[in-house]
């Protein structure tokens, strides 16, 4: 038998469920809010994103710089004296030197042997720009020897800032050479003598020995940043590249006073400084003090293209970190240097045997 089932509904009400009528989408004011609410946390992200990103790669900046500095260091251990750099010259016999970088000589202690046993050292170059038939262009390395354009071609890594453009072969690391125009020592018997050239870590011409840095390891650079240029013959970018001034500079006060005065947007120039890492040259791998870092001052050459390596000037470090550049001292650390530092303090650290008393270098370590 059969019983009947109690009822699942109360007497009088339906037997059907009462199902609400189901929702297809937002409306358009729900949808309005949403997207406003992406767009502020948008808004608070990506300035904390560009940051990290900016730091990141100030980072990597100085690990590539204390890698040369070991590599530095390493060198001054089995060669007593710190890798030497020329730019090609003819002395009073008559002789001629091939111009080479301090880079070149650091290749065996960053882990490229093999990169260093391709380069030809009797046939490296001139280092000047070559002009291109029936072309007002200049492009770099057209005078560098064929034997060597293996090397002009060869993208060191550690030579690269990850926050400048990554040209093939390029340049981004330069060696201090002091705080003068020029390259002729006080006592030589050149044109433009100053006290501040030939007074860094880095002569040209000759390795400099621990006992000369008198200053101390710790209180003299190494190396530090520049940009390399823009490689737009055409257009005179002052960030990047080297205007040519027509006359000497012979003085660190007078190169900042001219240099200075005589940009223009139709400037005679050089776009392609950096572009190798081959050539001993204010124009590929050396840079000096007589300007602070980032200077609104534009680097500039004494002469004109011609002038093989870059003639006397300003080349001032300079980078795309916000507010300074980074730096490394002979004694391997490496360190930011804030683009307001005092000239003097930034001159005196630029000396291997100034003397100065200026304590720090006044840099915040990142």
């Amino acid at each position: 038998m059969i019983r009947n089932m109690p009822s699942e509904f109360p007497a009088g009400r339906s037997e059907r469920f009462s199902v609400p009528p189901s929702r297809r989408g937002l409306t358009v004011i729900e949808v309005l809010v949403v997207l406003a609410v992406m767009g502020v946390l948008l808004a608070l992200l990506m300035p904390a994103v560009q940051s990290a990103r900016a730091q990141a790669r100030n980072l990597q900046c100085q690990n590539h710089l204390k890698q040369l500095g070991l590599a530095a260091q390493n060198h001054l251990a089995v060669h007593r004296a710190l890798p030497m750099t020329r730019t090609r010259f003819r002395d009073g016999s008559g002789a001629v030197y091939p111009s080479i970088s301090s880079h070149v000589r650091l290749l065996p202690y960053l882990d490229q042997s093999d990169l260093y046993a391709t380069i030809e050292f009797d046939h490296i170059g001139i280092d000047f720009p070559g002009q291109l038939p029936d072309s007002r262009k200049l492009v770099p390395g057209a005078n560098t020897q064929p034997a060597n354009q293996t090397a002009l071609k060869t993208t060191v890594p550690v030579f690269l800032c990850p926050a400048d453009v990554q040209r093939i072969g390029g340049n981004n690391y330069r060696a201090c050479m002091g705080y003068g125009p020029g390259i002729f020592g006080p006592k030589s018997n050149a044109l433009c003598p100053d006290p501040g050239n030939a007074a860094g870590a880095f002569v040209n011409g000759r390795g400099v020995r621990v006992s000369e840095i008198a200053d101390g390891l710790s209180h003299t650079i190494l190396f530090s940043e520049q940009l390399i240029g823009d490689a737009q013959a055409e257009r005179y970018t002052p960030w990047t590249d080297a205007f040519y001034y027509e006359g000497n500079l012979c003085s660190g006060e007078e190169a900042r006073r001219q240099c200075g005065r005589f940009a223009r947007a139709d400037s005679a120039h050089d776009s392609f400084r950096g572009t190798t890492w081959l050539l001993g040259s204010w124009r590929q791998s050396w840079y000096n003090h007589v300007a602070t870092p980032n200077s609104n001052i534009p680097d500039c050459s004494a002469g004109s293209e011609l002038m093989v390596g870059g003639g006397n000037g300003s080349y001032a470090a300079r980078s795309y970190h916000t507010g300074g550049v980074n730096v490394v001292m002979v004694d391997g650390s490496a360190r930011f240097v804030n683009e307001q530092i005092d000239l003097a303090v930034w001159q005196a650290q630029s000396s291997r045997a100034g003397g100065e008393a200026v304590g720090d270098i006044a840099a915040s370590h990142r």
